[in-house]
């Protein structure tokens, strides 16, 4: 199932211009742009403030706007809602985006194989993805039976670049191939960037 939620940015585009990227989503009120690209809202519910809908595959393209402008806390924060705010948001379900861009469509493949290792490293841990943000019974929480993620069918499709492709780290710097930081993950798609931080516990 191909996903109906517009298509980010294009890699050069973000990287031409983070920010005004960066701009489209103050750190302040995620409430504003937490929403699906999707949404028409009505007059009515704009005079009110009433909060729009959001979707899986529009917080999953914050993810990955936020992963190519090296922005960390952005996008550490946006792994975190996506996995703790919609624990019924499941990465397998995430829809194809049958990108065109190549490029694109590589990062958002390996985007999800991070995801599945971020969430389920807080899965082994004993915290569901519904836990509550205070735990009083840690104990009953370990005993739930753990439902680990899996990436998409599609992602898993998803082929190599032909050429490499560098992509900055968030001081701006482009790592050489053999630097002990590069993802292995992107590394294996022929894109060369650092490992971003994923885990959040």
């Amino acid at each position: 199932m191909a996903s109906s939620e517009p298509l980010p940015p294009s890699v050069s585009e973000l990287l031409a211009n983070p920010v005004q990227a960066r701009a489209r989503y103050p750190i302040q009120c995620p409430y504003e742009w937490r929403t699906s690209r999707t949404s028409n809202p009505s007059i009515i519910s704009r005079l009110l403030g009433n909060r729009q809908h959001d979707s899986p595959s529009a917080s999953f393209y914050r993810i990955y706007e936020f992963f190519v402008l090296g922005w960390t806390t952005a996008f550490r924060n946006e792994f975190e809602y996506f996995c703790c705010s919609h624990p019924d948001w499941s990465i397998s379900a995430l829809p194809d985006p049958a990108d065109p861009d190549p490029t694109r469509y590589a990062v958002l493949a390996v985007l999800t194989r991070l995801m599945c290792a971020s969430f389920n490293r807080r899965i082994e841990l004993g915290l569901p993805r519904d836990a509550p943000a205070i735990i009083i019974d840690f104990a009953a929480l370990q005993a739930r039976p753990k439902v680990y993620e899996a990436p998409p069918e599609w992602a898993e499709r998803v082929v190599a670049l032909e050429e490499k492709v560098f992509l900055p780290n968030a001081q701006g710097k482009q790592l050489a191939e053999d630097d002990s930081e590069v993802s292995e993950e992107f590394r294996a798609m022929n894109i060369i960037v650092q490992m971003p931080h994923i885990h959040f516990v």
